[in-house]
């Protein structure tokens, strides 16, 4: 039973249900902080082509800060993760959470069984699916 209970906990099911945001590596970090900000999300998938190429976060964003540079004016290129750790949409959610504790992430980016790039589990993702599996615990 315990087995068959926690089956159902895919990252695919609790990733988030919005669109995607996708930025481009030649966006600024102005205009990449302000969708962001817009979207309410903590990071985009970067693309070029239509095809990903890497990931900024919130944490980019602080670093650049950190550095000091004119956000009106440096790149996405210049602080994106390139090639982003991907998870399968079929992946358990404990190990993907194994995953970005391990590795200090906190988003991860989910892929199908093609590759083809479907959402970005967050940490908030990642609550989402713990507060389901303990709701479900207490019901029985």
């Amino acid at each position: 039973m315990f087995a068959a209970r926690r089956s159902y906990m895919t990252v695919g099911k609790f990733i988030s249900q919005q669109a995607l945001l996708t930025i481009t590596p030649e966006q600024t970090l102005s205009e990449a902080g302000r969708a962001m900000i817009k979207r309410r999300v903590g990071s985009a998938v970067v693309t070029v082509a239509d095809e990903p190429s890497g990931i900024i976060t919130e944490r980019d964003l602080l670093r650049a800060i950190a550095d000091g540079v004119d956000f009106d004016v440096a790149k996405v290129s210049e602080y994106m993760v390139r090639k982003a750790v991907t998870v399968t949409d079929r992946w358990h959610v404990v190990d993907a959470a194994t995953t970005m504790i391990e590795r200090g992430f906190r988003h991860l980016v989910v892929v199908d069984e093609e590759g083809k790039v479907t959402g970005i589990l967050s940490m908030r993702d990642m609550m989402r699916a713990l507060l389901d599996d303990r709701r479900q615990s207490l019901a029985g």
